[in-house]
């Protein structure tokens, strides 16, 4: 069976081309054991780069927590947890366009049915300044290291090859190419 620490070192090797990866980090006094930023700036100008004619930046936060198993009351728990991430966080300016959210839930021991259907039905997201100053979006995964399973919301069904547990090629130490949003890792 795969530990906590292997599966970190895993996700930790597919995020660290893209992100910035800090492991044991204290964030809104949660504490995590793996936190990932990304930042993707895009510019257009006129002639010279000191003209702007627009910039707009997207950001993601991956905030990844283990835990012996994950119930429901964890699972509503970390939801309140990554909205008042989201508020505390995103930094809405008028080049912000979109920053993501992704909180992570590794189970050591199993996701229960309740904190699997909480985990499917849980949705949010958030607008600054009627778009103008972007938006915020939170996608939810939890990861079960005893069957292999990986259980997203809506928002994040895109991501569960990312974080899925491969046995094959990986295991053996070789890459794997998976999306992420608009990155590959």
């Amino acid at each position: 069976m795969l530990g906590l620490d292997n599966y970190l070192e895993i996700i930790t090797k597919r995020l660290a081309p893209y992100y910035d990866i800090y492991r044991d980090q204290t964030v809104m006094g949660e504490k995590l054991d793996l936190m990932a930023r990304f930042k993707m700036r895009n510019e257009k100008y006129f002639l010279l780069k000191q003209i702007k004619l627009f910039a707009y930046e997207n950001h993601e936060i991956v905030l990844v927590r283990g835990e012996e198993q994950v119930t429901a009351d964890r699972v509503k728990q970390f939801c309140t947890y990554l909205k008042q991430a989201a508020g505390e966080l995103v930094r809405p300016s008028d080049e912000h366009m979109s920053s993501v959210i992704t909180g992570v839930l590794v189970a050591t021991s199993g996701v229960t049915p309740e904190g699997q259907r909480i985990i499917e039905d849980f949705s949010y997201s958030k607008n600054f300044r009627l778009l103008l100053q972007g938006w915020c979006e939170v996608r939810l995964v939890a990861v079960d290291l005893t069957d292999h399973n990986v259980y997203t919301n809506k928002a994040g069904r895109a991501l569960q090859e990312a974080y899925c547990i491969f046995q094959g090629k990986e295991a053996q130490g070789e890459t794997y190419r998976a999306s992420i949003g608009s990155t590959i890792i």
